[in-house]
């Protein structure tokens, strides 16, 4: 899953050009940053839950990550992100053009290339620096279900790979970014964002364009300084074409762009002196070519973060995780199971900044199922971060 394209490949050299020219006196304009993360944890992770399909996770032991912008004109700008983790090969993470003010309106501008997705909040705050207050990320950005991604599940497989804690799609998917043309901006109190990517939010499927179009929305309102809210809504193709032809069942119904993922859902920022208060929610749908019913799911968080004491802070995220009833078998007349098992997180931090480019942050991490017979999962993490 998110392979690097041939396609992608020549994008990169392109950016790499823009952000390394030097012909122009706006070369002084590259910056190049990074952030690097050391972690110690005791307890296990024994079901995998934080960890992503490249076997990477907020967890790893090591991660460095750089990043480079230049804008070439007041108008025109270049960025680009590079990913090096301990369990798994580095990667370009993003590179992308902005174009401000087309048109020269002021609330019309554009975003082209391997970017951020544009739904809720945590995928943006998510690419700067120590935007997340804690180490792990909310489950509705991670957790994997049951779902496999070639589609050839049946209501039996799903009960199976549940019993067997077989995970494959998350509902919303932020470690790998997608190809995007995005349009946004704001006018008075408002913002909007407008996008088409391949695949969809739970499969970002980078490797190929023949999979279908996704289309992103969202709106939103800053009522007054430092309170915001927005709504967001996504639909596409789930299922690559690739991935179902390996082992696509004679019995599977049409093509695979027919089956989408849809999702609707919001998103809240508070900050008031000491305090920040994040929080979205969605409600989740899969469109499953051989599952009787369609595959529902509920998810959300909330999110504060207080300022104790100059370079002190205490944060904590409280997350859950609903799934839909389905029949257990095929034939629709079996009994109704959760196609999932519901799960529920606390995770709290205490974070120190040493100087202004080191942070440390003490993080516990406890996740429970609410269905189903897996026991509590505990993490405890010390996490150093330095920024250069």
């Amino acid at each position: 899953m998110c392979r690097m394209p041939s396609s992608l490949l020549v994008l990169g050299g392109i950016f790499a050009t823009g952000l390394l020219g030097v012909a122009t006196p706006a070369s002084a304009q590259l910056q190049i940053s990074g952030q690097a993360d050391l972690i110690a944890k005791a307890g296990t992770d024994r079901l995998g839950l934080n960890r992503n399909f490249r076997g990477d996770g907020s967890f790893n032991e090591m991660r460095v990550r750089l990043f480079a912008r230049r804008w070439i004109t007041e108008h025109i700008g270049v960025f680009a992100e590079f990913l090096f983790d301990i369990d798994a090969q580095p990667r370009l993470q993003g590179a992308y053009l902005v174009l401000n003010e087309l048109g020269d309106l002021e609330w019309l501008n554009a975003r082209i290339g391997l970017a951020p997705p544009l739904i809720g909040n945590f995928g943006l705050r998510s690419t700067y620096f120590n935007t997340n207050p804690l180490t792990g990320v909310p489950m509705v950005w991670q957790h994997r279900t049951t779902l496999d991604l070639e589609g050839t599940a049946s209501n039996e497989d799903l009960v199976a790979r549940k019993a067997s804690n077989q995970r494959a799609l998350p509902m919303l998917y932020e470690t790998c970014w997608n190809i995007q043309w995005e349009i946004l901006g704001e006018i008075g109190r408002f913002e909007y964002s407008l996008g088409v990517t391949p695949g969809s939010l739970s499969n970002p499927l980078t490797s190929r364009g023949d999979d279908g179009i996704q289309v992103l929305a969202r709106v939103g309102i800053e009522p007054t300084l430092g309170f915001r809210i927005g709504a967001s809504a996504a639909v596409g193709p789930y299922i690559g074409r690739a991935q179902s032809a390996r082992d696509t069942p004679s019995s599977f119904p049409g093509s695979p762009t027919d089956y989408v993922q849809r999702l609707v859902g919001y998103d809240f920022e508070y900050s008031r002196g000491k305090v920040r208060i994040f929080s979205e929610a969605y409600w989740n749908s899969w469109e499953a070519p051989l599952v009787t019913e369609l595959l529902k799911m509920w998810g959300g968080y909330a999110e504060a973060r207080y300022d104790i004491a100059p370079g002190l802070f205490a944060s904590a995220r409280y997350g859950r995780l609903w799934f839909g009833d389905i029949s257990a078998t095929s034939d629709g007349l079996g009994e109704r199971v959760k196609w999932d098992d519901e799960v529920w997180r606390w995770e709290a931090a205490l974070g120190y900044r040493l100087i202004r480019e080191i942070l440390v942050k003490l993080d516990w991490q406890h996740t429970e199922f609410v269905t189903g017979g897996n026991a509590a999962l505990n993490l405890l993490a010390l996490q150093l971060s330095a920024v250069f």
